[in-house]
């Protein structure tokens, strides 16, 4: 088959490509100016220099294509710098004129990459595909409105698209959250909050690419499928992880959840007066002692999603990969 990925210069990209070209598949890769270089260079990759907010760098892009993979987004919940303008031009804007081009083309199959981060901290616990979206971030609020847009786009002009909603994906080479917390952990610098479980849910990069690609497979048009593992692990359960895998010993400081609060909400205040990207904020502190439960029965059984990697291994495996690229 031949692919058009967006985003293929992000975290799960490069790994997406080489899953495709290693199945026999083509891929055109999207990428921008100066940034093309993180595109694996392999047999079966084309690349296209262009950018989702400029709808002219687009034109003919999804020519020949049978599925569009779109990958492409700004920020993310720990990223307090991107405004809300650029939010909405890359996220919402970037994903119409993408959607568009498809039409245009006459692509068989799209399948755009969304987040939990869209529903938010929901009323419903498991919450569903169906569950009322509350986020609490711009970029929570920026991702919810682009599946809008895409629904809209699928009753109005027949967009043949499928959307999934990752949790926290995780693995070897992420360069986010996973890696702030492990650098953190490393230093003696994570504390432990509340005693609460504050349920996380999380999937490792290969089930997340995996789940993608059942999506582009299986999944019917105008649907949202929640991509994550079956159950959330206890934040504490992760971090206990990261730890062993770290071959660490450090306990973790114990702070009272208002503690932490009040604290993140004046390291955020300070960091914003200088304009600098805070290490924590007050909106990361409710989302961890948040329980967050996701259920994906929709996805296993229209699908046949069914991840496969344990996070105990998947997360000392990515600490691993860490500690020898020198990462932390």
């Amino acid at each position: 088959m031949n692919y058009l990925i967006t985003g293929a210069t992000g975290f799960i990209g490069p790994h997406l490509i080489r899953r495709l070209t290693s199945e026999g598949h083509r891929c055109k890769c999207l990428a921008r100016k100066g940034s093309e270089s993180k595109i694996p260079e392999i047999p079966g990759v084309t690349l296209i220099t262009g950018d989702i907010t400029e709808p002219e760098t687009l034109v003919g892009i999804a020519e020949g294509t049978d599925c569009v993979l779109h990958l492409a987004t700004i920020g993310h919940m720990s990223n307090f710098t991107v405004t809300e303008e650029m939010f909405e031009s890359i996220n919402v804007q970037g994903t119409i004129n993408i959607m568009n081009e498809a039409i245009h083309s006459g692509v068989k199959k799209i399948v755009h990459c969304s987040s939990t981060a869209a529903m938010g901290i929901c009323d419903e616990i498991p919450s569903t595909e169906y569950s009322i979206c509350k986020p609490h971030h711009p970029y929570g609020r920026s991702k919810l409105k682009a599946e809008k847009e895409i629904l809209r786009m699928v009753k109005e002009s027949s967009l043949p698209a499928v959307i999934v909603r990752f949790s926290m994906v995780y693995g070897p080479g992420e360069p986010r959250d996973m890696l702030k917390i492990i650098r953190l952990k490393k230093k003696g610098l994570l504390p432990k909050i509340g005693s609460k479980p504050k349920l996380t849910p999380l999937i490792h990069m290969e089930d997340a690419i995996q789940g993608l690609l059942l999506a582009s497979q299986k999944g019917r048009i105008g649907e949202i499928y929640l991509i994550t593992n079956p159950k959330p692990e206890p934040f504490d359960d992760i971090v206990k992880f990261i730890q062993e895998g770290l071959g660490s010993s450090k306990p973790s400081i114990f702070i009272p959840e208002w503690v932490a609060l009040s604290m993140a909400t004046l390291i955020e205040k300070t960091f914003s007066l200088m304009k600098m990207n805070p290490p924590v904020s007050r909106k990361n502190i409710e989302s961890t002692l948040a329980d967050r439960v996701f259920s994906i029965k929709k996805a296993q059984l229209e699908l046949d999603f069914h991840p496969q990697i344990n996070p105990n291994a998947g997360i000392k495996e990515m600490v691993d990969w860490y500690l020898k690229n020198g990462w932390i």
